[in-house]
């Protein structure tokens, strides 16, 4: 055999096992043979839902990565469209009259907005898998549920959200004179003075369902994995 035959047959036995490679092991191709720009957006979603290009990062050269477009001006990225499986080009994507950041898709009392700021996953109720529904986590462990924290307009990641020195349970988001974090025990609203409109404020209605039983006597479930059990 001679040297440029030996050559010739070399390289094809080099072409050859890298295509076997691929086909056997697909995702060894590298990382970013799902996303070629590497944008946060998969190939298949930007050519399929957000038609931006696959190869550039940045379609419209506007300095921003087509990741963190919002193209239909609903508050929710390229990206988080896809997290939430929702369309992109379309605030309300199932055109059932709410906007997709409004939606509450895994019925867990959190909207997809809220779940991102939560950081929850907006298609699984209980994203941490601990028997609680996000919208009952305590994600920051400062004694107030992601839906109280809403209410209250704190930030669900931080105990402290402004820094004040007061823990965000016993700040008074409505100044009625009850603690958030009572307001929760109570089943009263963090953010309404007077959550059942029955003209006493919250903090003079012991009896907010009406059910004859003092609320402070009424136990909410709480977050175990901040410690302590459920009530019953």
């Amino acid at each position: 055999m001679d040297r440029k035959t030996w050559v010739t047959g070399l390289r094809l036995a080099s072409v050859v096992g890298a295509m076997v490679g691929a086909m056997v092991l697909p995702g060894s191709v590298g990382a970013s043979s799902s996303d070629h720009d590497r944008d946060g957006l998969s190939n298949w979603f930007e050519v399929n839902r957000s038609h931006t290009s696959q190869w550039r990062a940045d379609t419209n050269r506007n300095g921003v990565r087509d990741g963190r477009e919002d193209p239909d001006h609903d508050r929710l990225t390229n990206r988080q469209e896809q997290k939430a499986r929702l369309n992109p080009l379309r605030r309300d994507s199932d055109g059932d009259g709410i906007r997709d950041r409004n939606e509450d898709n895994d019925h867990d009392g959190l909207t997809t907005e809220q779940e991102f700021a939560s950081r929850e996953n907006p298609v699984d109720s209980d994203t941490d898998n601990d028997g609680v529904k996000d919208g009952r986590d305590d994600v920051d462990c400062d004694g107030l549920q992601n839906e109280t924290e809403v209410d209250a307009q704190t930030n669900p990641l931080v105990g402290d959200s402004d820094h004040d020195g007061i823990g965000d349970s016993d700040e008074d988001a409505d100044h009625d004179g009850v603690t958030n974090g009572d307001e929760e025990h109570n089943g009263t609203h963090a953010d309404d003075s007077d959550s059942d409109d029955d003209g006493t404020s919250d903090s003079d209605d012991n009896d907010q369902d009406n059910d004859g039983e003092d609320d402070g006597d009424e136990h909410d479930g709480h977050d175990p994995s901040c410690g302590g059990e459920d009530d019953d």
